[in-house]
Order: structure tokens, then sequence, then C-alpha cells
């Protein structure tokens, strides 16, 4: 076999290798036959209730098809160089959305232009895409390419040039790990992601492991384990914190060491880190009837006490450590730290303020979107009615959150106190219309009101998807 040299800032010699290599197997495309959703309470009649809910899936069903055509009539479009390849923030967070609709609408013409769209970007990406990053560059592409190969959207045969590429991936984590950046979304923990996915690279595994024992500040018994990062504090200074977040803190650190169990890796120093940090978790909590939340967003080094409520979102809060929590007990079989997880999830199903808990968009990252992929996942795998109301309403906030008509379908992304049109998966309308269809995909196989044993499945594969990507 040939093994391809590859510069480490550039991928140019393998592109041709891989675009040759793509295949699109036949679709099986099944239509999507729409139930009504249950309700948990009966206090409605019965025809209105029905009524509302026949108006609310008919809505949503309209809104994911205007998203559609306003991202289909986007990549036909004379490309926009500055708009980036990245599975979160880019061209194959689009991708994604589209692959998922073409099955939904069970139409030729757009599962043409979304082949059109992959076999564009397959050819592009490597020669263009010059970051390693889970959020932006090439460990989120290829963990993304697992996923569509595991469920049958396309055929890739990458193996002739997979040292290379992990040659470059390991390169930059190493980098990372040398500046003491462990950050899922921009830093080391990303590649490690794409390994676990891959199930290759273990050693690679390995030194993550090494560098996470390494760098975590650690009590003198070993009691507690935390680890810093920089942080932006409300001038927009970056100060170094001790940051509780799903998307750059230590709550991915938890899940991401979860995960690396799951996959049968065995090492004494993951168990250990996995108990200091959740015992720092736990030394942190606060009241919440009178903070307002379990947890702050973060602890600044330099003044510990200047904390605050957190909000309630994808990115940051409580619905991040609620999940690490419940990952990390799922993978050792510790039913404390599940139990509280699951504790501080169906507290926050109660925050329903848009204001207090500073939701301000419907994107996934910080909106309304995001709060609604957790809750239905969660209510899919408990089978909590709390989960399941929860997911009705932040739905209902998602829709109602398409407001401007300058905006994509209504829709705009907050940044910096200013609305932008956003075409994303992570902040954009890709990752909107993809929670509306994975909303509407629960009902497929699941009747919420026979309570049968195994009718919970359902179709998960848009919420498996987003729910693997959010970590």
């Amino acid at each position: 076999m040939v093994t391809y040299s590859l510069p480490y800032n550039t991928l140019p010699e393998i592109t041709k290798l891989i675009s040759s290599r793509i295949s699109f197997p036949t679709m099986n495309i099944k239509r999507f036959f729409l139930i009504l959703p249950g309700v948990a309470s009966s206090s409605v009649s019965l025809p209105s209730l029905l009524i509302k809910l026949l108006f609310m899936e008919t809505n949503i069903k309209q809104k994911i098809d205007l998203i559609a055509e306003c991202i289909f009539t986007k990549v036909q479009t004379p490309e926009d160089e500055s708009f980036d390849y990245g599975l979160y923030s880019g061209k194959f967070g689009i991708l994604l959305f589209l692959l998922y609709y073409s099955r939904f609408s069970k139409t030729k013409k757009h599962l043409k232009i979304t082949e059109n769209y992959a076999e564009r970007l397959f050819e592009q990406f490597i020669i263009k895409e010059k970051l390693h990053t889970f959020c932006s560059g090439l460990s989120g592409i290829l963990y993304l390419f697992e996923f569509l190969r595991e469920n049958n959207f396309i055929d890739m045969d990458v193996n002739s040039v997979q040292p290379a590429l992990n040659d470059y991936l390991v390169f930059q984590m190493r980098k990372n790990m040398s500046g003491e950046y462990f950050d899922f979304m921009h830093g080391a923990l990303g590649v490690g992601l794409y390994f676990l996915k891959k199930r290759t690279g273990l050693e690679y595994i390995r030194e993550l492991i090494d560098f996470l024992y390494a760098t975590a500040l650690k009590s003198d018994n070993n009691h507690i384990f935390k680890w810093e990062s920089f942080v932006m504090d409300k001038d927009e200074n970056f100060r170094t914190a001790y940051n509780f977040a799903l998307s750059h803190g230590m709550s991915s650190i938890i899940i991401f060491l979860s995960r690396v169990i799951n996959s049968g890796i065995s090492d004494d120093r993951i168990i250990e880190m996995l108990s200091g940090s959740i015992d720092y978790f736990y030394s942190q909590e606060k009241d919440f009837l009178q903070f307002g939340s379990y947890f702050p967003s973060c602890i600044f080094k330099d003044s510990p006490e200047d904390i605050s409520k957190s909000r309630l979102g994808w990115c940051y809060g409580d619905l991040g450590v609620g999940i690490a929590l419940c990952q990390a007990g799922k993978a050792i079989n510790k039913p404390k730290w599940k139990n509280k997880g699951l504790e501080i999830l169906l507290q926050s199903t109660q925050r329903r303020n848009l204001n207090e808990n500073f939701v301000r968009d419907a994107g996934i990252c910080h909106g309304s979107a995001g709060i609604a992929l957790i809750y239905r996942r969660l209510f899919l795998e408990t089978h909590r009615d709390e989960f399941k109301e929860a997911t009705d309403y932040w739905i209902q906030q998602t829709l109602n959150f398409s407001t401007f008509k300058d905006g994509l379908v209504g829709y705009k992304t907050l940044k910096k106190r200013e609305g932008i049109c956003d075409y994303s998966l992570l902040t954009g309308i890709s990752g909107i219309g993809l929670v509306l269809l994975s909303y509407l995909g629960s009902a497929v196989k699941f009747n919420h009101i026979s309570r049968q044993p195994g009718k919970h499945s359902g179709n998960r594969l848009e919420s498996k998807i987003l729910f693997q990507l959010s970590i």
C-alpha cells in the first residue's frame, strides 16, 4: 500500500484520491407518517387539543420546508469563500440537514441537488480546509463521515490515505496539548472524539488521558480535579477560569472520559479524574431556589466570589452539567451521579422565562432549539413526561423566534448583540431545521398514550446525530 506524505498545513496531495472513491448508494427513503405527540395532561378537551397539535405539526413541517428551500437556494449560488467547511460552523453541517431533509421529502430534485452539493464539498474541502478542529475543521468532518457511512448516506473509502489524515490530526492535537488547550470544539479533545468514533488510534486516546491527568489541578489527596481555561468576561476580556460548560469546559472532559470508558479502554486514572472532577462540581453547587441555577457558568480564578446564575442552553449552564453527570454515572454504574444529573435536568424543565434564562434566539448553541434537542433526547431515554412537556414548549419557542422580515425564514442569530443571517448547524437554520425534523421523526413509531415497553425507541436518527455531535 502506498503511503502519502502530508504537509501539516494543507492536504492537497490526497484530494483526488478521496474524491475518486466517493459513491452514493441508493437511499432507502421511508415516508414519515405523522401521528400526534402525546400529552401528559387531560385538562384540555380532546377535540381542541387535537386541533392545536395538528396545527403545530403543520406549522413545523411548513417551517422545515421553508428552511430547506432557503438552503437549497444558497447551495446552488456561487460559493462564498468566507464560509468554512466545518461541521458545526459551515458547509458540512448544512449538508447534514440536506441529507436528512432529502430523506424526509422523498423528492428526486432535492436528492439530486444534495448529492451534487456533497460531491462538490468532498472534492474541495481537503484543499481548502486548513483547520483540524471538531467545530470548523477536519476532525469534525471525518467524524461526520463515519456517522454518514454507518447510516447508509455515503460510502467513502479513505483507507489508502488514512495514515496521512491521522498524521495531520495528531500533529495538531499535540500542538493543542502543548498549549494545555483541551477544548472539544476547538482543541485537543475534538480530535480524540474522532478517534473514538473511528475506533482506531487508541494510542492517541491514551496520550489525551496522560495530558488531562498531567494538566489537572489536584488537591493534596487527589480528591479534587479541575482544569483551567480562558473565559471571556462581561467586559470581553479573557480571564483564567474553571469552566463548567459543555461547549468549552469541564463537562466536556467528563463526557469524553465517559466515552473512553464505554470504548473499552481501562485506566485507573480515568476513574480518578471522573471522581475528582465531579467532587469539584459538587463542592461548587448552589441553592437552586436562591441562585436560579445549580451552577454558575464558570468561576474566575482571580475572583472566585464573582459568580452569577448560568444560562439555560446547550453551550453553558446546568444542562451540560446534568448530561455529564448522567453519562459518567452510566459509564461506571454509579447511581449517585446519574440521579444527581437527572435531578438537575428535571429541575431545569421549570425554567421557562426567556429573558431570565438568557434565551434570545433559536439556534442550537445558546438558543431554544438546543434546549429542545436535549429534552427530547432525555424523554426518549427516560420516558419522563416532564421532558416531553419541556420539549414541546421549547419547540414552540423555536417557531416563535421566526420573526425577522430580513432574516432567513424569519430567523436571525444573536452575535455581539446584533442579529445576523446564519446557515450553520450550531447557531443557524441548518441546526434549527434538523431539530424540527428530529421532533417530527419521534412520532413515526412512538405512540405516547400506549405506554407500551419498546414503543419509545422511535426514529431517533436525527436526534442521535445531533446528540452525538453535541458531545
